[in-house]
């Protein structure tokens, strides 16, 4: 019986002892949420962008202030003196758990990411989930564009690009650290990351405001950076993406002439290698729908189909052509011999494509062949 009060006793006196000891107040935290790493005359510059937690959660009861864009920076001869110099003027303890983007600059990558991966991962407080981005672009000034409205800087595209890209389907898929890491440390793939550049087009309350916009694509191998593209350079990447749901095709003829636009969707690809005239070649079999959205010119169903398939091969081929002159596989054809066991070199293989298309759907447009004044109809190339 004494045995029992005394755990009774002591089970009483724990319910005025428990609690949360290891509590922190976020009021004392300095919480960053980019990190940016340049590299300048051997020495390596870290950059980070620092945000209240407040600043980031939903506001009720009235509009919050505006909060200030605060960026920190640190440099060193290695990631971690740069990181400890970044830390000296905080003045507050550094959080780093909630970064959600890296910008590496185009001299970082000209260099080699994996110089710094080590030394960037090894604290417990990184993730490889934050999204990735190249740019040649001032890291500060890149880290100080502010949101188009709103309070809160992660209402920018750096924090949620995925949003952004599902809307956009034109534009290049976002890469994560992870999926970046993963495809540098393949011996024949061909990383892309998305190129980011300042742009001044938009106006608020009258006067220019700086907005990042995508302009391009970086292309790496095991790491280092081999070239970068403009968008209209690579602009045959998304088709080769199983993953672009839908994507806005301007419709050309031969001389230029503008028919109208379709939206594509549903692409699925194969891939085989082969050989043809005795070099390695690969051969991609592409299948994809398409509504129209746009029509300017008359055209029948068998013609539009035509137009639509010319202009993916014309935008797939030239990418690979742009790719090619300057010693990028953009499509990582080596890696599909490499996954089939066979022999593989640094040569880009050729490309062999086969494009099935089938317009699905027109929109209440009505497609018909357009007839010139001698009862011809109109090529795809002929002159409206």
């Amino acid at each position: 019986m004494k045995q029992t009060w005394k755990a009774a006793l002591a089970g009483c006196m724990l319910l005025f002892v428990c609690g949360c000891w290891d509590v922190k107040n976020i009021q004392y935290f300095n919480f960053i949420n980019m990190i940016g790493v340049d590299y300048v005359d051997g020495q390596y510059r870290i950059y980070a962008q620092i945000n209240e937690l407040s600043s980031m959660a939903k506001q009720e009861g009235g509009p919050a202030a505006p909060n200030p864009v605060v960026v920190g920076k640190g440099e060193g001869v290695s990631i971690e003196l740069a990181m400890y110099d970044l830390r000296k003027e905080s003045q507050m303890r550094t959080d780093w758990t909630q970064n959600k983007v890296f910008f590496f600059t185009d001299r970082l990558l000209e260099k080699g990411v994996f110089d710094i991966h080590d030394e960037l991962m090894r604290t417990r407080d990184q993730r490889y989930t934050p999204w990735v981005f190249a740019t040649n672009e001032d890291l500060a000034k890149v880290f100080s564009t502010k949101p188009i409205t709103g309070t809160s800087p992660v209402n920018t595209m750096y924090f949620q690009p995925n949003l952004l890209y599902k809307q956009m389907q034109s534009s290049f898929k976002p890469v994560s650290y992870q999926s970046f890491v993963r495809s540098s440390s393949e011996p024949y793939e061909t990383s892309l990351l998305d190129h980011v550049g300042l742009s001044e087009n938009w106006d608020k309350d009258g006067k220019p405001i700086t907005l990042p916009i995508v302009n391009g694509l970086v292309a790496l191998r095991n790491g280092k950076s081999q070239a970068r593209f403009s968008r209209e350079e690579v602009s045959g990447v998304k088709w080769l993406n199983e993953k672009t749901s839908r994507g806005i095709l301007p419709l050309r003829g031969d001389k230029g002439t503008y028919y109208g636009t379709v939206a594509v969707k549903d692409n699925k690809l194969k891939k085989k290698p082969a050989y043809k005239n005795g070099k390695r070649t690969v051969q991609l079999y592409l299948s994809l729908d398409a509504d129209m959205r746009e029509q300017k010119l008359a055209f029948g169903l068998e013609q539009a189909n035509a137009l639509i398939k010319k202009n993916i091969e014309d935008e797939i081929t030239q990418t690979y052509e742009n790719g090619k002159k300057r010693a990028v596989d953009i499509y990582s054809l080596n890696e599909v011999w490499y996954r089939k066991g066979l022999a593989v070199n640094n040569d880009i293989p050729g490309l062999e494509l086969h494009v099935n298309v089938k317009l699905v759907g027109t929109n209440m447009f009505e497609l018909r062949e357009r007839s010139n004044e001698d009862g011809h109809r109109n090529q795809i190339g002929g002159s409206p």
